[in-house]
């Protein structure tokens, strides 16, 4: 028997051979939003899609790939894309001399698709499954939201829609950002309610792109060396171990040998929030993953992240994912 390739190439424009349309919404006699599964057996999962306005779309899928995809893009058309990645690993090719920018799970990304040469899904033995959120702009959409007056105020993204600099700029997913593709994913809402949530859900992620490519003067500090930066991020992976029971502040800072002020401030440089900020993203991010592979019950899981009180831990699981952890793990067992 003939060995399967380890890679399948394709253009945007011969999607169609993978995917076919499985059942689809209208409104006012349009299809507004559309499910889409897969006509090939290395993929499995589904994709759904949905026109948020003329010129402004969105599609979110969670699915499970057993090669590498390749997506050459040689349409130059004039779109801005934003992909919120929760699970998987892609990687983007762009610009004249083929650039390529890793997006690993947790990162969001900016991307000017005009310069995308090619798109690639980047399965692994150990984490096949992909699932992200993405809405792609047209040009003239985002500059008429984005006049000269606002564009002064947000320089990096003046540059960006000039065409200056990097064609994809990959930064951290912020927690705001996971809770609202949560959200859209798991919207409960039919005909206009759902119009009107969707819509709202999305602008919420340019707002989030924005204000994160665009932030408020922070307090003149000093800049870290790399030495600082290896201790912090020695300290980070120390809480990663730690979840259970953490260490405290003072603790952690001896460890890693660093004053309470340098690891607070040098932690919130390198990673945006407090270490306790970051202890509980760590700690939330851990329950998800141990109730989605079943391993324990509810309860089990949050005393395993170290968080003792279950109602609290509802709580914070559901500002953080945008469900509580028994919907949650009602959504996996469907899934299955």
């Amino acid at each position: 028997m003939a060995r399967a390739p380890s890679s399948y190439q394709l253009t945007a424009t011969e999607l169609h051979e993978v995917y076919a349309e499985k059942s689809n919404v209208q409104e006012h006699g349009e299809v507004v939003e559309s499910e889409y599964e897969p006509l090939v057996p290395w993929v499995q999962g589904a994709t759904t899609a949905r026109t948020v306005r003329p010129g402004f779309y969105m599609h979110w899928a969670e699915e499970v790939f057993d090669r590498e995809v390749r997506i050459r893009c040689n349409e130059e058309e004039d779109f801005y894309v934003l992909t919120f990645a929760l699970e998987g690993h892609w990687q983007e090719i762009s610009g004249a001399r083929r650039r390529l920018h890793d997006r690993h799970a947790g990162t969001m990304a900016l991307i000017r698709f005009s310069q995308s040469k090619e798109h690639r899904a980047m399965p692994t033995a150990h984490a096949r499954k992909a699932r992200h959120l993405t809405l792609a702009v047209e040009g003239s959409q985002l500059r008429q939201w984005m006049t000269e007056r606002e564009l002064a105020e947000h320089p990096q993204w003046r540059r960006f829609l000039n065409g200056e600099g990097e064609p994809c700029i990959v930064a951290p997913l912020t927690p705001r950002a996971r809770l609202v593709v949560e959200q859209i994913q798991n919207c409960p809402f039919q005909g206009i309610c759902r119009t009107l949530s969707m819509e709202a859900r999305c602008l919420d992620l340019i707002v989030e792109m924005i204000a994160f490519l665009s932030p408020a003067p922070a307090p003149a500090s000093r800049r870290l060396t790399s030495q600082d930066q290896e201790r912090i991020n020695a300290a980070a992976e120390f809480l990663r171990q730690s979840l259970e029971a953490p260490p405290t502040l003072v603790e952690l800072a001896t460890r890693v040998s660093l004053s309470e002020s340098k690891l607070k401030s040098g932690f919130h440089q390198v990673f945006g929030t407090t270490t306790f900020g970051y202890l509980r993203q760590q700690r939330l991010e851990k329950a998800r993953l141990l109730l989605e592979r079943g391993d324990c019950s509810i309860l089990d899981a949050s005393h395993m992240v170290g968080i003792s009180n279950p109602s609290h831990f509802a709580s914070l699981f559901k500002q953080q994912f945008g469900m509580n952890p028994k919907q949650f793990q009602l959504n996996v067992t469907r899934q299955k």
